[in-house]
């Protein structure tokens, strides 16, 4: 597979996820308008022109030209449409069906139940994803101290140093209870009390070193300790330029620019330093085989370096849970939380970071596609997770967006219907269609922002 083909790939797999994420949220209008005896004219599957269509029940499904979401089209049209031209103060001699001859109290749950359908689409995708096997990863318990790489860690000083533990060390027991992996040490770690007796392999000797950690200023005590790891390479990516100088899996890297490397906090501390374009390393391969390798690596949208591999690493099985959609609800309800703080923070414009980050379809698509292909390169599970919760962000996303008090928006729609609901008086045609000019209009803007913000990330990464 050539690199565009790779490229074109992530955004099938992006795209065809928010497809499904946004025809969910048509059905839910499709299935509460039925209910609610509210006709629809149009269910369409992705937008343009039709190429398929079928008559059933009143209602048009067709198949469009562009796979890209999808649109419910309710009957109403026409009577906007006659109360504009005959002037009407109200809309009079509405159709049978017609969205404007239903209750107010049906046409909210009828706008409601888009973003709902995308809520509990949401809390499925994550019970489910809550009873797929899990692979976490597991580090030896062989570490280094935050005092011997200064520049990596803000010259942060470390009690670990202080107290005698080295680079390399393995932490075999704390307290007198067992470590099995770095993971292990860390979780007894953030119940400490302060003071621990660390139980150290070194050079086949075992050592025991009593440790004061720090206070730090949240709770708990920092011991200074980092893990290690080895440099054998994983997977690369495909076409990157790693790739293309023939790094393999199983290589194990040696030096960089020609200074030796050991594990992954040496390999930083000379990126870190690494100026100019090219970069060079020196690899020992499966057969004991040494070469130099040169490449110009790439670079994210903040100047970073970007290899294009990975580092090999060990797996163990999580913990499995069982189906639960309660378990889902919550897992969404967090995701929620969260979109809506940063779409608070990104309205008050608090959070500069958070700004640079908004994105598009064309960019959403390709950070989900992204993200399920280096799942899937590490095994068929890992993409299903990948792509199981990115999905899931992104239903919740489009709840919460369209939930927003914007006349094109559901969030409006429920604001009108239930304003005539609760007052008895239905809003003049005239200002119906107005505010409905103000919401395109504001989606029309808001669709330019986010391709641009598309725009200048593509830029960005092609210089």
């Amino acid at each position: 597979m050539s690199g565009i083909a790779a490229i074109l790939m992530k955004y099938l797999i992006g795209l065809v996820g928010i497809t499904i994420v946004v025809v969910i949220h048509e059905i839910g209008h499709l299935v509460t308008a039925k209910l609610n005896g509210i006709d629809v004219e149009v269910f369409s599957f992705g937008l343009g022109p039709k190429l398929l269509a079928t008559q059933h029940k009143g209602t048009e499904y067709r198949i469009s030209l562009f796979p890209l979401g999808g649109y419910c089209r309710l009957k109403g049209s026409d009577d906007l449409s006659q109360a504009l031209i005959h002037k009407q103060k109200y809309f009079m001699h509405t159709e049978e069906g017609s969205l404007f001859s239903a209750h107010p109290a049906r046409r909210v749950l009828t706008y409601l139940s888009g973003p709902i359908a995308n809520l509990l689409f949401a809390a499925l995708l994550y019970a489910i994803l809550g009873s797929l096997p899990t692979q976490v990863i597991t580090n030896e318990a062989v570490v280094a101290t935050t005092s011997e790489y200064p520049s990596l860690f803000d010259n942060q000083e470390s009690a670990a140093y202080e107290a005698g533990i080295r680079k390399g060390d393995k932490i075999v027991a704390l307290g007198g209870v067992p470590v099995s992996d770095w993971q292990d040490l860390e979780t007894l770690l953030v119940g400490s009390q302060g003071i621990e007796q660390f139980n150290i392999l070194r050079e086949g000797r075992t050592i025991n070193i009593e440790v004061q950690g720090t206070p730090k200023p949240d709770g708990g005590f920092r011991y200074g300790l980092t893990p290690i790891q080895k440099l054998e390479v994983g997977s690369v990516r495909y076409g990157s330029p790693a790739y293309s100088e023939g790094l393999q899996e199983g290589d194990v890297i040696v030096s960089v620019e020609d200074i030796p490397v050991m594990n992954q906090l040496d390999l930083l501390t000379v990126l870190d330093n690494h100026t100019g374009d090219e970069i060079s390393f020196t690899v020992v391969d499966t057969n004991g085989k040494e070469r130099d390798l040169h490449f110009i690596p790439g670079s994210n949208e903040r100047g970073a370096i970007v290899l294009g591999f990975s580092l090999a690493v060990e797996t163990k099985e999580g913990v499995k849970e069982r189906f639960s959609i309660i378990g889902g609800i919550r897992k969404g309800w967090n995701v929620a939380e969260e979109t809506i703080a940063s779409l608070r923070n990104l309205i008050s414009r608090r959070d500069a970071d958070l700004r640079s980050e908004v994105t598009g379809m064309a960019r959403s698509a390709l950070m989900i596609g992204d993200i399920t292909t280096l799942g899937f390169e590490s095994s068929t599970v890992s993409g299903i997770r990948g792509l199981l919760y990115l999905m899931g962000v992104v239903s919740i996303s489009l709840a919460v967006v369209n939930l927003l008090p914007i006349p094109a928006f559901d969030g409006g729609q429920v604001i009108i219907a239930g304003l005539e609901w609760i007052t008895g008086k239905q809003m003049k045609p005239r200002t119906y269609y107005h505010l409905q000019l103000m919401g395109v209009a504001f989606v029309i803007v808001l669709f330019l922002i986010l391709t641009l913000a598309d725009v200048r990330h593509l830029l960005a990464l092609r210089r």
